[in-house]
């Protein structure tokens, strides 16, 4: 049985430097912690028909500053993981599933500060992978 998006995408976030498991890196809910962190959830993808070639899931990745930092240094440490997800190659092996590419669900969007004056940005994906 295949992993949940979201952990494949956090592992391979973690293998090319964006941060690290358990430490600043998570998967699903949020480190309580810990501010400044890279979250990475599911969400809804696409139902296919050809179910039997390829899923269609999809996944939101959240990254969140410290309040001590400024939008912007939030915003480009986003960028860094947008730009990285977006211009991933068309295909890559992560924790032994193909994932067939990345597709962008919609821009990289400031969820503005939480409630304890922590910047937020979120960005949306959805990706073809081979079923098990």
């Amino acid at each position: 049985m295949s992993n949940a998006p979201s952990f494949d995408i956090m592992t391979l976030l973690g293998a090319n430097g964006f941060g690290t498991i358990g430490t600043d890196l998570f998967c699903l809910m949020w480190n309580p912690g810990t501010d400044k962190q890279t979250l990475v959830m599911d969400s809804e993808g696409f139902d296919t028909e050809q179910k039997d070639q390829y899923e269609q899931p999809g996944f939101q990745i959240l990254v969140r500053g410290d309040k001590r930092e400024s939008p912007k240094i939030v915003h480009d440490r986003a960028r860094l993981i947008w730009l990285f997800i977006k211009d991933s190659s068309d295909s890559v092996t992560i924790n032994s599933v193909e994932y067939l590419g990345f597709e962008l669900s919609g821009n990289m969007v400031t969820l503005g500060k939480d409630e304890n004056e922590r910047f937020t940005y979120s960005m949306n994906f959805f990706t073809y992978r081979n079923p098990e």
